[in-house]
């Protein structure tokens, strides 16, 4: 989570066979230990660009920052405007986040619930993830994750750190066992992180 004070942007572009999907991401803590962030994506398949979805969330953690884990809650709702039905504001979701260290791996947990409104049903969420430092610069990643009793998402990749603690840059590889080639993409994703603008 972001220290108070400070800001952030996150932007990647999912590469699949057929389409692609570019997110922007913000977000800012401004105080009382709430990280707020909205997010949106546009999509490019078959010649057309389209707003394809968006979510807007609030996040806190419960632990102190020299804790050598941490434990959090994520509250969120997310917009999905292709749909036929249900195109606003209306599928909320909650989820506990969780991380901690093995030697010198970060490891991230995450389970939660959401409500799909178009197929008016609750949803598990869920997801484990884990950052493996090879370098000073260098961190090898990889992630699980999914919802319910479906396959799951795997990822892997590298994340360079261009400039430490400030601007990352990630290339990770995503498919789902079994899946469709829509299901199978290249990520590039940037992050940069802002200095204290509040003291």
């Amino acid at each position: 989570m972001l220290e108070a004070g400070r800001c952030q942007v996150e932007a990647w572009i999912d590469r699949s066979r057929d389409e692609s999907v570019g997110w922007l991401a913000p977000a800012c803590n401004v105080g009382a230990n709430i990280e707020w962030q909205v997010g949106g994506a546009r999509t490019r398949a078959d010649g057309a660009h389209r707003f394809s979805e968006a979510y807007a969330q609030a996040k806190t953690v419960f632990t102190a920052e020299d804790a050598p884990w941490g434990v959090g809650l994520v509250v969120g709702v997310a917009r999905r405007p292709l749909q036929e039905a249900h195109r606003g504001w209306v599928n909320p979701y909650a989820i506990v986040p969780l991380t901690f260290a093995v030697g010198e791996a970060a490891i991230h947990l995450n389970a939660g619930w959401g409500r799909d409104r178009l197929e008016q049903r609750n949803v598990t969420l869920w997801g484990i993830a884990a950052e493996v430092p090879v370098g000073e610069r260098v961190a090898l990643v990889g992630e699980a994750f999914g919802e319910n009793s479906e396959r799951p998402f795997l990822r892997g990749g590298v994340r360079l750190s261009v400039v430490k603690d400030v601007f990352d840059v990630d290339l990770t590889i995503a498919r789902k066992p079994g899946g469709t080639r829509d299901e199978r993409f290249v990520s590039l994703g940037v992050f940069w992180q802002s200095d204290r603008f509040l003291q």
